[in-house]
C-alpha cells in the first residue's frame, strides 16, 4: 500500500537497500551491507559530514564493531580511557567506581571518543564499497509495493528524482522523515528536559584536578563533565526553569556556568560547540512497516546518563544488516526480518528506562530529597568499598534477547558471546581476530564438524559458518583459551558447544556434541521461515 503519492515520470534506480540518514547508524548499516556485496544508496540532506561531536562515549560492543571494521588503530588517537565514574555534590564524591579495563567484548567497558574521528573512518570505508552516498539530497516522499520501496529525493535547487530499493532503512534521526511518512507514533517514557551542552578544545594541557568523568548532582545546577577523546572536554548543564535558550547559550552564561572547580577559563579551552539538547525518552511503536525499517534515533531517544544512545543505534544497524544480508542472499526467509524489532525494541526500551533511572540521581533539585539521595549513595559507596571491586557502580549491562532468532528453551540463547584472548596457529590475540567472525560453532571435548551429519555440515558451511575447537592452539581449527573465558562460559551453561550468530549473540548451546544436530535443525527451520 503506497505511503504517499509521488511523481512517476522518472524510472527509479533499484538498489538492494536505500538508507535515509548518514549519521553513525546509517553509516554502519551501509558499511556492513556494502562489505557483504550489496548495492546501497545513502541519502543525506546535509552536503558534508557534521564534523562536530554529538556523543562522547562508546561501549565495549561498539569497540568490538570498530575492531571488526579494522579502524581501531586509526581512531585510537581520538580516544581516552576514563578509569573512574563519579557522582559528586559540590566537590564531595558521593559514589565512585572503577571502569572495567576489559569487559565482555574484549575492550574497556567504555571509553570517551571524539565522534568526528570514527565518522570519518566509516565514511572512508563506505566510499570504497558499492555504495552511492547522495549528500545534499532530502527525502520528501516515500512509497512501497510488494517488491520495492521508492523514495523521492529533492536537492537544494528543488530538483527531484526517484530512487528505489528492495528495502529501506530510516536512520534519519529523532525528527525522522521516514517515521513520519510511515505514520508511526512514538511512545513517551516520561523524561523530558532541556540541557546545555558545551564542548571545548584544550588550548594547553588540562589541569590535573579536572575529573575525567563526573556527574554533578547539585540541586542548584545539575550537570556533568568528562574528558572527550584526547583533546576535547564536554560539560552538560541543565537549563533551569525560567531561563531562555538564548540566555543559556550566550557566552556570558557559558563562562558563568564554567566558573567552578570542574569548569574552565577562556585561557584553558576554546569553545567549539554550545547547543541546547532535549534530553528525552521515546520509542517508536513500530520499527517495521513492510519493506521499511527504523533504526537509531528514528526508533528511540534516551537521556544520556548511561551514554547509550549512539551505541543503541549502532546495535540496531548491526542487527538489521546481517539479517538483510541473509534475506537478500536467499539464505533466509522474510520472517527473519521480523526478529529485528522483536530483539531490538525490548533491548532499547530497557536501556532507555535505566538511563532515565540513573539520571534521577543527577537531576534532583529538591534539597531535602538531595540530602536523602546523598546518604543513599554514601551507603552504596561503603558497600562498594567492602566488596573490594567485586560489585559494579551501575549494575546495568545491555540485556540479551529473550525472544527473536534464538533456539527455543536452549540455555544461553540470546546472551552475548564474549571476546577473550585466545591463541591459534597464526598467533595470539582477541577471539574474533584469531578464530574468525560470523557464524561460528565453538566446541570442546570433540570435533563439532564430525558431530554433524553431512547435510547439516554442508548447510552450515553454505552460511559461511566456521568451527572452532578449544584445545591446543597449534592444531588446525583449534584455539587455546588463554584467559579461560570460554571454558568458564561453557561450565556456566553446562555445555560442550555454543552456536554463535553472525553478530555477538548466541543462537543456542548444546549439553553435548550429540545434541548439536538438533540445534542446527532449529536454526535451519527459523532461517527458512
Amino acid at each position: 500500500m503506497p505511503i504517499s503519492i509521488m511523481p512517476t515520470s522518472i524510472v527509479p534506480d533499484v538498489y538492494d537497500v536505500v538508507i535515509v540518514g548518514y549519521g553513525p547508524t546509517g553509516m554502519l548499516a551501509a558499511v556492513k551491507l556494502g562489505q557483504a556485496g550489496h548495492r546501497v544508496a545513502i541519502v543525506e540532506r546535509h552536503r558534508d559530514l557534521y564534523k562536530l561531536a554529538r556523543v562522547g562515549i562508546v561501549h565495549d560492543d561498539v569497540l568490538r564493531m570498530f575492531q571488526e571494521l579494522g579502524i581501531s588503530d586509526a581512531i585510537a588517537p581520538a580516544t581516552f580511557f576514563l578509569p573512574k565514574y563519579e557522582l559528586s555534590n559540590k566537590g564531595r564524591i558521593l559514589l565512585s567506581n572503577e571502569v572495567q579495563a576489559k569487559a565482555t567484548h574484549g575492550w574497556p567497558e567504555f571509553i570517551s571518543i571524539y565522534q568526528p574521528a570514527f565518522e570519518a573512518e566509516l565514511d572512508r570505508i563506505a566510499r570504497t564499497l558499492p555504495a552511492d552516498v547522495l549528500q545534499g539530497m532530502k527525502a520528501v516522499a516515500l512509497a512501497q509495493d510488494d517488491e520495492t520501496v521508492t523514495v523521492t529525493l529533492e536537492d537544494a535547487h528543488g530538483e527531484r528524482r526517484n530512487i528505489a530499493g528492495r528495502y529501506l532503512v530510516g536512520a534519519d534521526g529523532g525528527n525522522s522523515f521516514v517515521r513520519q511518512a510511515l505514520r508511526i507514533d512514538v511512545e513517551f517514557l516520561g523524561f523530558d528536559q532541556d540541557w546545555l551542552v558545551i564542548d571545548g578544545k584544550a588550548k594547553k594541557p588540562p589541569r590535573p584536578d579536572l575529573p575525567l568523568l563526573r556527574q554533578l548532582c547539585e540541586p542548584d545546577q545539575p550537570g556533568m563533565t568528562m574528558q572527550m577523546g584526547a583533546h576535547h572536554r564536554r560539560w552538560s548543564m541543565m537549563v533551569l526553569p525560567g531561563e531562555s535558550h538564548e540566555e543559556a547559550v550566550s557566552h556570558a552564561s557559558v563562562w558563568r556556568r564554567l566558573d567552578r572547580p570542574e569548569g574552565a577559563t577562556p585561557d584553558e579551552f576554546e569553545l567549539v560547540r554550545v547547543v541546547i539538547y532535549k534530553f528525552t525518552s521515546q520509542i517508536a511503536t513500530r520499527w517495521r512497516a513492510g519493506r521499511v525499517f527504523l533504526a537509531g534515533d528514528a526508533a528511540h531517544l534516551m537521556p544520556p546518563f548511561l551514554a547509550q544512545g549512539l551505541c543503541t543505534g549502532l546495535r540496531d544497524a548491526y542487527n538489521l544488516a546481517w539479517k538483510l544480508d541473509a534475506v537478500l542472499k536467499g539464505q533466509a526467509g522474510d520472517a527473519l526480518l521480523d526478529t529485528y524489532e522483536i530483539e531490538r525494541a525490548p533491548n532499547a526500551r530497557a536501556t532507555i528506562i535505566e538511563s532515565a533511572r540513573v539520571g534521577q540521581n543527577v537531576i534532583e533539585r529538591d534539597h531535602d530529597k538531595a540530602r536523602e539521595r546523598d546518604a543513599r549513595l554514601a551507603a552504596m559507596q561503603a558497600e562498594l568499598e567492602r566488596a573490594k571491586g567485586q560489585k559494579a557502580l551501575i549494575g546495568f549491562r545491555v540485556p540479551g534477547y529473550q525472544q527473536g532468532f534464538r533456539a527455543a528453551r536452549a540455555k544461553a540463547a540470546g546472551d552475548s558471546f564474549p571476546q577473550g584472548d585466545v591463541r591459534g596457529r597464526a598467533g595470539a590475540g582477541r577471539f574474533d581476530d584469531v578464530a574468525g567472525r560470523g557464524w561460528t560453532i565453538v566446541a570442546r571435548n570433540g570435533d563439532a564438524a564430525a558431530a554433524l551429519p553431512a547435510a547439516d555440515r554442508a548447510y552450515w558451511e553454505s552460511l559461511g559458518g566456521g568451527f572452532v575447537t578449544l584445545g591446543q592452539g597449534g592444531v588446525e581449527g583449534a584455539v587455546e583459551d588463554s584467559e579461560g573465558v570460554y571454558t568458564r562460559l561453557m561450565d556456566e551453561y553446562g555445555c560442550d558447544a555454543i552456536v554463535k550468530r553472525p553478530d555477538y549473540y548466541i543462537f543456542g548451546a548444546c549439553p553435548t556434541l550429540a545434541d548439536l544436530p538438533g540445534v542446527i535443525a532449529e536454526l535451519k527451520r527459523q532461517m527458512a521461515a
